[in-house]
């Protein structure tokens, strides 16, 4: 078990120790969930309450909470609670997998398939004819690598994952189990004798540093390639179709789908279970939100919200506008009582000057 005390976390993140700092820490875990020995932080105001019950030996805080904290705990006041976390947790996490750097007995590879000796290839993975896999690069359990397909050096491609033919992949990609990558595109032609399929002859190439996560597809595009650029982080359950380009360091978060030849700019940000159109454009740092329905093409840096997408200024007015109305049609009402209110008593005042 893993074991550094407050101070020594205190100095590796330039906090401040308010309490005790030679309690031992040997886990991380949230506020609510956190046991004697863990360390947990605090980053969202609304989870204050927390801080008094507990029972976290250590727990980090921002700048700004230190004057309202309870007594008789120990805190780390740091600059940013939430992203040092992160630093802090790693030195609590089990060591690396290792892989050996060998082909397992039970894999199936091809003789004219290319393995870097370094490379590391699973059980009952199957490499395919002209497949080339660089160096210290790891094919999990179950892989399947197409035909012809080409994988850069320090990737590491977990089990159960397809790659078909003809695809390539970059350096340092990390590819999570039930991944299908290069799956034909859907591409069908209505005819006199029922529904053509048009065949898919592109590829698709996946350049450095990618991460996509469990079970996404990522399609061959009809002709030419669909392109993962540098960077780009997809969740799991995405799907990007057949022609699609997406451009470096764009985030593709859970059950979003991008449809055939959209071309998705650079540093977007494309939230869960939101549509894209197919053949738009999706400028450099657009942000879509969630559930987002997207149908026409995006200036770079607008934010888009609701189906069809808009501006969150015109989202909020449409919302707003039946509670609106409603608040005229009140005020009309009331206004209407009052005229006939005030005829009534006009006609009153009538009657009696004329007696």
């Amino acid at each position: 078990m893993k074991k550094h005390t407050v101070k020594e976390i205190a100095e590796m993140i330039n906090g401040r120790i308010i309490g005790s700092q030679d309690r031992e820490i040997s886990g991380v875990a949230s506020l609510l969930d956190a046991s004697e020995n863990d360390i947990s932080f605090l980053s969202n105001k609304k989870y204050a309450g927390q801080l008094a019950t507990t029972k976290a030996s250590a727990i980090m805080v921002a700048e700004d909470s230190e004057k309202n904290l309870p007594g008789g705990k120990t805190f780390i006041v740091c600059a940013n609670p939430n992203a040092t976390f992160t630093k802090v947790a790693m030195l609590f996490a089990p060591d690396p997998v290792t892989y050996p750097k060998e082909i397992h007995v039970s894999a199936v590879v091809s003789e004219t398939a290319k393995i870097s000796e370094s490379a590391s290839i699973g059980a009952c993975a199957v490499i395919e004819d002209g497949a080339e896999i660089g160096d210290n690069t790891v094919i999990g359990a179950g892989t399947y690598i197409g035909h012809f397909t080409k994988i850069g050096s320090g990737t590491l491609i977990y089990p159960n994952v397809t790659v078909r033919e003809h695809c390539t992949i970059g350096k340092r990609v990390i590819i999570h189990s039930g991944v299908v990558i290069g799956a034909d595109g859907y591409g069908y032609e209505p005819g006199p004798t029922g529904i053509v399929k048009i065949p898919q002859v592109g590829s698709v190439r996946i350049d450095d540093d990618v991460e996509i996560g469990a079970n996404s597809t990522i399609d061959r595009a009809r002709f030419g390639k669909t392109w993962i650029k540098r960077g780009v982080k997809i969740d799991n359950l995405v799907h990007v179709a057949h022609n699609v380009t997406v451009g470096e360091f764009s985030m593709l978060i859970g059950q979003c789908g991008i449809a055939g030849s959209a071309v998705i700019g650079k540093g977007v940000i494309i939230a869960a279970q939101a549509g894209i159109n197919g053949h738009i454009t999706i400028g450099d740092g657009a942000k879509i939100a969630g559930t987002s329905g997207v149908l026409k093409d995006v200036p770079p840096g607008e934010s888009l919200v609701g189906t069809p997408a808009e501006n969150p200024r015109d989202f909020l007015e449409r919302i707003l506008l039946p509670q609106k109305v409603k608040k005229m049609v009140l005020k009309m009402l009331k206004l209407e009582n009052s005229m006939a209110e005030l005829r009534q008593e006009c006609k009153k005042n009538n009657r009696t000057e004329n007696l």
